[in-house]
């Protein structure tokens, strides 16, 4: 499609690929690197686990204008899920990096603390300033861009939404037909308190992040946000009818509890992949999605009785 003049703005709210390689020939690989490199691509994160990747970077003096142009729209370079998600808290925590941790604390028998992990800043990659205006536009992506499905109700949610083409095996080009469709992002904008990435690997059907990872991440903030008893920044109107009544708002679920530490699987036909991920959750059961659109099948029967944690299988397609 041929946009014209837009913002920066716009470019982001609609992934405009054009507009983001002429902001990376803008920069030049020098620069491009050095941004990519301070928000922490390139190298491992170590928050502690074994194994971590460093991702792949080129060196600036290698980079064809090509390189630069690809890299741009997140091609041409290789990052791991936690940097990811690293890098996005950068811009919510005001442009400040930190060190990510799975571990808070680690206590003695006595309950006394042996080791505390505190919050650890790596570098300033933006001004306060810049990350605001950058939440500003990653909120609008959200509440009225190609991350529409991620917003929950009555809360500001900022966030991107990702498309990327898998790499053949050999790592040279790209499979063909093959995706990971990705949505990050956090909240509450105003004073953000956590950070979902959400990635799909190699999805059936639909791939665009937008489509099919921003309603699960919609689903995630709205539990977490909940759970974290974080109040909404705004209420949603209830508009009346023309018949001057009030529009009737859905009840809850009813869940029903079975023995001690297992559930009932609901019927979850011709629901949408929201409704499934919050249903589920509530329950203590995991989605598993397949496809887009409304629920259609799921591995397991409605009214069984499973554990927590048991992983459903659920079929999704457009009515």
């Amino acid at each position: 499609d041929s946009y014209g003049s837009v913002s920066f703005t716009e470019v982001i709210k609609k992934s405009i690929n054009t507009g983001f390689v002429q902001i990376g020939m803008r920069l030049g690989s020098e620069k491009l690197i050095n941004y990519a490199k301070a928000f922490g691509f390139g190298k491992a994160t170590g928050l502690g686990l074994p194994g971590e990747e460093n991702g792949l970077l080129f060196e600036p003096k290698d980079m064809t204008t090509p390189d630069v142009a690809t890299m741009s729209i997140g091609q041409s370079i290789a990052v791991t899920p936690m940097q990811l998600i690293t890098a996005m808290s950068g811009i919510a925590n005001k442009g400040q990096l930190l060190k990510p941790h799975i571990i808070k604390e680690i206590k003695n028998e006595d309950n006394s603390i042996f080791q505390e992990f505190a919050v650890q800043g790596v570098n300033q990659v933006i001004t306060a300033e810049k990350a605001q205006e950058l939440t500003m536009m990653l909120e609008k992506v959200v509440s009225d861009g190609g991350g529409k499905l991620a917003a929950v109700k009555g809360y500001r949610i900022a966030g991107k939404t990702g498309t990327a083409e898998k790499l053949n095996d050999n790592g040279i080009g790209y499979k063909a037909g093959h995706y990971i469709a990705s949505f990050c992002g956090f909240a509450p904008v105003e004073n953000p308190q956590v950070a979902v990435l959400v990635v799909l690997d190699d999805p059936d059907g639909k791939y665009y992040g937008g489509e099919i990872a921003a309603p699960i991440a919609g689903g995630i903030f709205e539990q977490v946000l909940r759970y974290l008893n974080i109040k909404p920044a705004y209420v949603v109107d209830i508009q009346p009818t023309n018949s001057g009544g009030n529009v009737a708002m859905p009840s809850p679920p009813v869940t029903i509890n079975g023995p001690e530490g297992k559930v009932v699987v609901p019927n979850l036909q011709g629901k949408s992949i929201r409704m499934v991920s919050t249903e589920l959750s509530n329950l203590g059961l995991v989605l598993i999605p397949n496809g887009n659109g409304v629920a259609q099948k799921q591995n397991i029967m409605p009214n069984s009785i499973v554990d927590k944690g048991t992983y459903i299988v659920v079929d999704f397609a457009a009515n």
